[in-house]
Formats: C-alpha cells, structure tokens, sequence
C-alpha cells in the first residue's frame, strides 16, 4: 500500500500497488522483485486506488525491508516524475 495521509480518514481509501507473479514482468526502473514477505514482482505503473472497506479482514503479512522499500520508492518516483 501506498501511504498518503489522511486518505483512509478523508475518503475511506488507500493507493496499492498491484503485486505481480515472480516472474511476470522484467526487473527494471517501474518494477522491484520482492522477496519477502511473499515471493512477488511490485510494478509502479500498476497502481490503484481501493475501498479500505474491501479488506475487513485483510491481514499484514510483513515489512518489505529498508532496500526493497528504497527500490519501490525510487520507481514510483520514476513513473510519476517526481
């Protein structure tokens, strides 16, 4: 999930970005391969906004880690100019 303040409180609503099959798209500047805490492919040209109320019972299952966060946070910043 991308975090934006105040966007659960203000519009019940968050930013994701879709997770991808290992595999499903080549490491590049607009995808990180994940390796924990699932096995999966981040592309941050795929991102979404979703209802927080879709996942009444969602469940974290872990921290990405200070390297894939850095990864993800420079390709996000690649995809939208920043």
């Amino acid at each position: 999930m991308i975090s934006l303040d105040g966007l659960d409180e203000a519009f019940g609503a968050c930013l994701a970005v879709v997770l991808h099959p290992p595999g499903a798209h080549p490491d590049t500047i607009m995808s990180v391969h994940l390796h924990a805490p699932v096995e999966a492919v981040a592309v941050a040209l795929n991102m979404t906004r979703l209802k927080t109320t879709r996942f009444p019972d969602g469940t974290c299952l872990g921290n990405i880690g200070p390297v894939s966060l850095a990864r993800i946070d420079r390709a996000l910043r690649a995809v939208l100019d920043l």
